[in-house]
């Protein structure tokens, strides 16, 4: 077994031990109650802001705009191996967000095919960043790590909720991170499971999510003093999505 697979397994098999240790508190988590509320609440201007800053505009089979909004009301998850992507016309982009801006963007950008749901996140002025959402583990498992799902030793719930909050930085598309607490439902991961080797795998895989659009160059995500978000980097400022 090499040793990529075997930190994966290390790292699972933590999620495994909290999740039997807490199972009958944990269920309501897992399955009825949504994640952690960090008081983070946006609205459609909200969106439309960071769209604006971001410079991106989106069609979906064709909608853009409000038909697209409209569409995406009652829009079902779906895979994103079912889809053709087409991003275009590179931009480097320099901008910050606030939390709102932030929370709105990352939930109503692609909902259809984003695996975290209801997710909120916010910057304290310390730097500190706090993230919380119900992450489709299902589907996480099938579109960004199929490569490693069969080495899971142990059963996930299809859907978990999570809350981390820390240090976290984004440099040349490579993540860092320092967290101060991980939650997977009501349980928090241990200290002694939030050692440089945990974290490290978290780091190794996690950029998956945003690396999944090609040509993504984040040269610096960072935070400022005002709880802002503050980006720069090289992202499309084109996406066509159309179905195979």
């Amino acid at each position: 077994m090499s040793e990529e697979k075997s930190k994966v397994k290390y790292v699972f098999m933590i999620a495994f031990l909290l999740i039997i240790g807490g199972v009958f508190s944990a269920y309501a988590s897992f399955s009825l109650l949504g994640p952690k509320d960090l008081g983070v609440e946006y609205t459609h201007e909200d969106y439309l802001s960071a769209l604006e800053k971001t410079g991106m505009e989106i069609e979906y089979n064709g909608l853009t705009g409000e038909a697209l909004e409209e569409y995406k009301k009652d829009a079902t998850k779906e895979s994103i191996h079912d889809y053709n992507f087409e991003f275009s016309e590179y931009e480097r982009k320099q901008f910050t967000l606030t939390a709102e801006e932030s929370t709105a963007l990352l939930n109503e950008i692609a909902p259809s095919f984003w695996w975290f749901d209801d997710l909120q996140v916010k910057v304290s002025p310390d730097g500190t960043m706090e993230g919380s959402s119900s992450v489709d583990i299902k589907r996480l498992k099938a579109d960004l790590y199929p490569d490693v799902a069969d080495d899971i030793p142990i059963p996930l719930p299809d859907k978990l909720n999570i809350y981390s909050k820390g240090q976290i930085s984004i440099t040349d598309n490579k993540l860092s991170g320092n967290p101060e607490v991980f939650n997977l439902g009501p349980a928090p991961l241990p200290a002694e499971y939030m050692a440089d080797e945990s974290v490290s795998v978290m780091e190794d895989y996690f950029p998956r999510v945003y690396t999944v659009v090609p040509g993504l160059e984040i040269n610096s995500l960072t935070s400022n003093s005002n709880g802002e978000f503050v980006f720069d980097g090289v992202i499309p400022q084109k996406v066509s999505v159309t179905e195979k």
